[in-house]
């Protein structure tokens, strides 16, 4: 996706944020978001467990066999196991936060970051993709993360229409990485 919804499912995929409801302080920067970002706990280095589930798949203009395959989908976990590095753990959350928005398409409307939560709320827009807004909250330790992330989307110039996805992503540090 162009104004990199897509992006942002990745890497909150990879890095598994989580954020809960917190005063809404205004619009951010993608500078701002960065420099809240880096007040999130650092994950440890180590062996990662990460299960991600679909709560949430309204795509109303879709074919019935596409919507009747996502909401057969709806509910299921699927769990990968990763290693997050010394390296990957030392950049920390802000990192991912520099690619989404990249090209200024995105703004935050807000971004917040308090004792391990995180409330954030994304607004995007693109000629050929239309509008889209990402909605995260959860928790962040360093031993890992519980995030719900929910996109919506308006496009009056796809077949597809509107849509909106949920998701809630836990991750949980199982213990160092494993060799080979």
């Amino acid at each position: 996706m162009g104004w990199k919804c897509g992006t942002a499912a990745l890497a909150l995929g990879a890095l598994a944020l989580t954020g809960c409801g917190q005063a809404d302080t205004g619009p951010k920067t993608m500078e701002e978001a960065q420099q809240e970002a880096a007040k999130l706990e650092r994950p440890e280095p180590g062996q990662y467990s990460q299960t991600m589930k679909v709560t949430k798949f309204e795509l109303p203009d879709a074919p019935p066999e596409m919507a009747k395959q996502m909401q057969a989908a709806m509910g299921q976990a699927q769990t990968m196991d990763f290693c997050l590095t010394e390296e990957m753990s030392q950049k920390g959350f802000e990192e991912m936060f520099k690619e989404i928005g990249k090209g200024g398409e995105c703004t935050y409307q807000r971004f917040n970051v308090s004792g391990g939560k995180l409330d954030a709320l994304l607004e995007c827009e693109n000629k050929t993709e239309g509008k889209g807004t990402i909605k995260m909250a959860g928790t962040v330790t360093a031993q890992g993360s519980d995030v719900s992330v929910e996109i919506d989307t308006v496009n009056p110039g796809s077949p597809m229409g509107n849509s909106t996805i949920g998701m809630q992503m836990i991750s949980k540090r199982t213990g160092d990485c494993k060799e080979g």
